[in-house]
């Protein structure tokens, strides 16, 4: 098994556009067994979290606030629905979040009043619920 296992890492290890997160490592299952795992790099992670702020921050006096979010809802879907798989959880979680916040703070400045506080804010998404997490491929 401990060949198969380092076989599969290092043909599976590339970075240049493979349809998996980035990163796979070594992991024990719930059972116990050595498992290669999977999760998001970091540093593509930081990448999208920048295309976010920019594209929030093309869009934040262009389109109505509706119309952001319905955009804003259609990428968290498809980042969760492309990285959604096993051992994925936690970066997806995280991208979610830092996506979310970097729009709650475009959306504060989009004149010099405040349009929403968190509390408000939480009330809207509540209103219009973004795509929950989910595991769309189980790899294992």
């Amino acid at each position: 098994m401990g060949k198969l296992v380092r076989s599969v890492l290092r043909g599976a290890r590339s970075s240049n556009g493979s349809c998996l997160p980035d990163t796979f490592y070594l992991g024990r299952s719930r059972r116990g067994a050595i498992i290669p795992k999977l999760k998001t790099s970091g540093k593509r992670l930081r990448s999208k979290l920048k295309r976010v702020g920019e594209w929030a921050r093309r869009v934040r006096h262009v389109l109505p606030l509706k119309q952001i979010w319905r955009v804003f809802g259609a990428k968290l879907r498809g980042h969760i629905q492309y990285y959604g798989v096993s051992f994925n959880g936690k970066a997806v979680n995280e991208f979610v979040y830092q996506a979310t916040r970097i729009l709650f703070g475009h959306l504060n400045r989009r004149s010099q009043r405040k349009s929403f506080n968190w509390e408000k804010f939480n009330r809207f998404r509540q209103a219009y619920p973004l795509p929950p997490v989910k595991l769309h491929h189980a790899l294992y």
